[in-house]
């Protein structure tokens, strides 16, 4: 029955998700009077559609993804000889829009990922009623049987320097260390205070298969502090902030090949959101608001088959005074899209192997 909830749950976001970005270029679309043939959640077979005075609003069977259909898209899904974009005129076309209009049409749909995150941050953080200081990465009790254990780690010990042989690390809080962890999961050797003393430890981070996160098998101890409600403006978006930065951490070592076993895809996100659902509705709706900021983040790269790289495509033009071969642009996208199903496929792939 969990496992029905959690499907439900994970499409319901993705869903809500999708909608939020489409109806984001959908509405800028409009306003600057860009004729719009289609509004769609989801891709492939149509289940639903229903005609509105200008745009067909329609659900498609595969719940991943959505588009709006804009005449006048330079991405290779239209065809000058379609019927329908015969009957538009120039002015209500994307492409003959200035520059920055169009800018704003591909950029909207990001800004309404990023404000659905922040209204829930702030929401989680108005009602949660306090805030949890980030703990130091000092031992306040060994798991059994965990490396930590093995190394000798007792509470009280505070680790102040970790290394792999690479790379180093002097972390400020638990949450830095266990970033660093993820990438950097061999053989450490940890600086750690004991009373008056600096140890040298060496030990072996171990894969958490639950949490699919590296650990050492310690908890720190976090201390919580009552704020009234409004400074859940402050925290909500204070939250958001770092959690941008931890994902363009996270995408940086992507571009530098490392933590590629740690990528996931709807599978992944789906056990995810499983497990977040039965921890209840605050634990849902953080994993909601993370992966809307995700998705925006994401679609505002400089790929040519996001938003992003749409834009520096525009950008590229303004600055050249000139336009771009309209064919190179859409073999372009199209090459984009197959690198990024590729990465889709070897996502899906880390997230079957790690079910079994």
């Amino acid at each position: 029955m969990q496992l029905v909830i959690g499907l439900i749950a994970f499409f319901f976001m993705l869903s809500v998700i999708v909608l939020i970005h489409e109806l984001g270029h959908f509405m800028v679309a409009r306003h600057f009077g860009v004729f719009c043939k289609e509004f769609s959640i989801g891709m492939g077979p149509l289940l639903y559609a229903r005609q509105g005075k200008e745009t067909q609003f329609s659900i498609r069977a595969i719940p991943f993804g959505g588009y709006v259909m804009m005449a006048g898209e330079e991405d290779g899904s239209q065809d000058e000889e379609d019927d329908w974009l015969k009957n538009v005129p120039d002015e209500k076309r994307l492409n003959h829009k200035p520059c920055w209009q169009q800018i704003l049409v591909m950029v909207a749909g990001v800004c309404m990922n990023v404000v659905l995150a922040w209204v829930l941050f702030v929401g989680l953080s108005m009602t949660q009623g306090y805030v949890v200081e980030e703990p130091i990465a000092q031992v306040y009790e060994v798991v059994e049987g965990s490396p930590a254990q093995e190394a000798g780690l007792q509470p009280g010990d505070t680790i102040v320097k970790a290394a792999d042989g690479e790379d180093t690390i002097e972390p400020e809080t638990q949450y830095d260390f266990l970033e660093w962890l993820q990438y950097h999961h061999g053989n450490l050797e940890l600086s750690v205070k004991r009373d008056d003393q600096t140890l040298t430890v060496p030990i072996t981070p171990q894969l958490d298969e639950e949490s699919n996160t590296y650990t050492l098998g310690y908890v720190v101890q976090a201390y919580a502090q009552p704020i009234p409600w409004y400074q859940g403006f402050y925290y909500g978006t204070l939250d958001m902030l770092d959690s941008s930065t931890a994902i363009f951490s996270a995408l940086a070592h992507l571009i530098q090949g490392e933590g590629l076993q740690n990528l996931s895809g709807p599978v992944g996100i789906a056990q995810v959101t499983t497990q977040a659902t039965s921890m209840g509705l605050r634990s849902y709706l953080s994993l909601f608001a993370l992966i809307s900021l995700n998705i925006g983040i994401f679609n505002i790269l400089p790929i040519p088959a996001m938003d992003g790289g749409r834009i520096l495509i525009l950008l590229l033009e303004k600055l050249f005074r000139r336009k771009i071969n309209t064919k190179i642009v859409e073999n372009i996208i199209v090459a984009s899209f197959v690198l990024l199903i590729g990465l889709f496929v070897f996502a899906t792939y880390n997230d079957i192997i790690r079910l079994f």
